[in-house]
């Protein structure tokens, strides 16, 4: 089951969202709970910490505003998959700042729906994915999406998750082999940055969404740094694509 919150004040479009979202559960064998909401008030009203999975906010409602429902779901930690509606297209640096998935231009259709839950549904599946990391006797799996960075101390790799860190002795190139590349970065020889994670630079640091500061190499500075803003453009450029 995939739960779905839609914030949308127009009849018409609320209506256009409900028949594409039950066509392509049926054509692609999704279940889809699908709540409705026509202002920011009655969407909190109703909110539960962690159960949508896909967030659509209509970016001009009648009465809120969906980018500040998207702000204020980031800053409680939500991880949902966030899709704006919007008949503009001058928010892809908000919709970059929310980690949007995809946005949708007025008027609605199958095709912007279904490109929507297309990379929403994808990146719910890749969120899942994890890696087995030796600690101690035993292998814990670690979900990808959680790992801010990793540093080595005297041979001795910390995992800094979402939620807590997590020391062991793999070797930090296999730790990054596991991890696959971006937005993984290894920023360093003695540390991987997840690239989401990422707030700020400075020319000796990259500063974490948690505050920590992972320290870039002076005699590669511009070189790391540049595959962190690469990392930034491509994402902005798809969200400016998918307008």
């Amino acid at each position: 089951m995939v739960y779905i919150a839609v914030c949308e004040d127009e009849q018409e479009c609320r209506d256009k969202i409900k028949t594409h979202l039950n066509n392509y559960g049926v054509s692609n064998n999704y279940d889809f709970e699908v709540a409705f909401f026509s202002a920011a008030e009655e969407f909190w009203e109703n909110f539960q910490a962690g159960y949508f999975n896909i967030v659509f906010l209509d970016i001009y409602l009648e009465n809120g505003n969906g980018i500040e429902i998207g702000k204020k779901l980031r800053s409680q930690g939500e991880a949902c998959q966030i899709v704006l509606i919007t008949s503009s297209r001058d928010f892809a640096i908000e919709g970059f700042e929310l980690e949007a998935r995809h946005y949708i231009i007025k008027p609605i259709t199958a095709e912007g729906i279904g490109e929507a839950l297309n990379r929403c549904l994808a990146m719910l599946s890749e969120d899942n994915t994890g890696v087995l990391i030796p600690v101690g006797k035993l292998e814990l799996a670690i979900r990808r999406k959680d790992i801010m960075y990793v540093e080595v101390f005297n041979k001795v790799s910390v995992i800094h998750t979402t939620r807590e860190e997590i020391k062991t002795y793999m070797p930090l190139s296999q730790i990054e082999s596991l991890l696959g590349g971006a937005p993984f970065l290894r920023c360093h020889r003695c540390s991987i940055v997840n690239m989401n994670f990422i707030t700020d630079y400075t020319t000796t640091d990259f500063i974490m969404k948690n505050g920590d500061q992972v320290a870039i190499p002076i005699s590669n500075s511009v070189a790391v740094r540049q595959k962190y803003l690469d990392f930034v453009f491509n994402r902005l450029r798809g969200a400016a694509d998918a307008q």
